[in-house]
């Protein structure tokens, strides 16, 4: 976001008056809330905030806001997260998605005898008054909330806030990486401390090391398979290919022998998903201009058929691999 200063005068379309609440308070929960939208967002969509005397501060959003988004940031303004404040907040917009309240002048609110905490409530300047949720139920309420409509507003050296993607994503990213260096750390020490032990298994009970080789091999696929943001990192892809090769090499020449049945000690498992990973995922961004997400439920047709083809090479390919090398 890029912050700078300007005189504007405020006009009445997206306006958001809240009375009650620090200035810095008021910025913060603006701040969040661009952040929690900034992919849903337009670039360069901008957010005024005026001081309007005392404890009463303005927010100009852009015009180019819609309804759907102008009613969560009125809701979240009044319900922001880790932000105690008491406000009021009046907001005025004017209808343009397809349903009742087109073309309409609308006062946005939140209502004191709210528990719901997902919706606004609007009032028409035909004096209608409806309750919106978040799922988009538009609902017409007996209220005797009456429209009201504020006066012309002229305040100077407003702050902007300005949605500037890039950087955004870029901030992201970076906490992500973080995040998943963090989390690959833990689970790759613990991962070959495991391995340190089942040699130490081998050495008395052959049995023993051959099953708890077989669910350890089972645990860092589905490590790799669950954990699918970091195989979207090419860093952290080469650190699990690593993994998984030194893994198939260790049981693959076990006791100084080379060994066959590499899948009865769960050694192809990790391999073979990374495999077919990276193939799938790059013709993926190529289609689709975006990563894949693995979820349930999934959120397009194209993430549940990556899911599939990422569980095929994880729980089928090892077994036709397998064939093939015991011939």
């Amino acid at each position: 976001m890029a912050l700078k200063k300007t005189d504007k005068k405020v006009t009445t379309e997206n306006l958001i008056i809240i009375n009650g609440g620090a200035y810095n308070d008021i910025k913060n929960a603006l701040r969040q809330w661009i952040d929690l939208y900034s992919k849903d967002l337009q670039d360069d969509l901008t957010f005024q905030i005026f001081k309007n005397g005392g404890r009463s501060h303005i927010i100009q959003a852009d015009k180019r806001l819609d309804n759907e988004r102008f009613f969560y940031l009125v809701n979240y303004l009044n319900y922001p997260e880790n932000i105690e404040y008491k406000v009021d907040i009046e907001g005025y917009t004017k209808g343009k998605d397809k349903n009742r309240l087109r073309d309409k002048i609308l006062f946005v609110y939140i209502s004191a005898a709210d528990r719901e905490y997902d919706n606004v409530f609007v009032t028409t300047s035909d004096n209608e008054n409806f309750k919106v949720d978040f799922g988009g139920k538009i609902k017409e309420i007996r209220d005797k909330r009456t429209f009201k409509s504020p006066t012309d507003i002229l305040l100077e050296n407003p702050e902007i806030l300005k949605i500037k993607r890039k950087e955004i994503q870029q901030k992201d990213e970076k906490i992500n990486d973080s995040k998943i260096d963090k989390r690959f750390k833990i689970i790759a020490i613990t991962v070959i401390s495991l391995i340190l032990i089942g040699i130490i298994i081998n050495q008395t009970d052959p049995v023993i090391f051959r099953k708890f080789s077989f669910f350890l091999g089972l645990g860092i696929g589905v490590w790799f398979f669950s954990d699918y943001k970091m195989l979207q990192s090419d860093r952290h892809y080469l650190y699990s290919l690593g993994i998984a090769i030194g893994y198939f090499v260790f049981i693959l020449t076990k006791n100084g022998e080379f060994n066959k049945n590499v899948l009865d000690y769960g050694a192809l498992y990790p391999l073979t998903l990374l495999v077919v990973q990276k193939p799938t995922r790059l013709i993926f961004k190529a289609i689709l201009n975006r990563e894949p997400v693995i979820d349930k439920p999934p959120p397009t047709f194209w993430d549940g058929v990556y899911t599939i083809v990422l569980f095929l090479g994880f729980g089928i390919l090892p077994f036709i691999l397998i064939d093939y090398l015991i011939k």
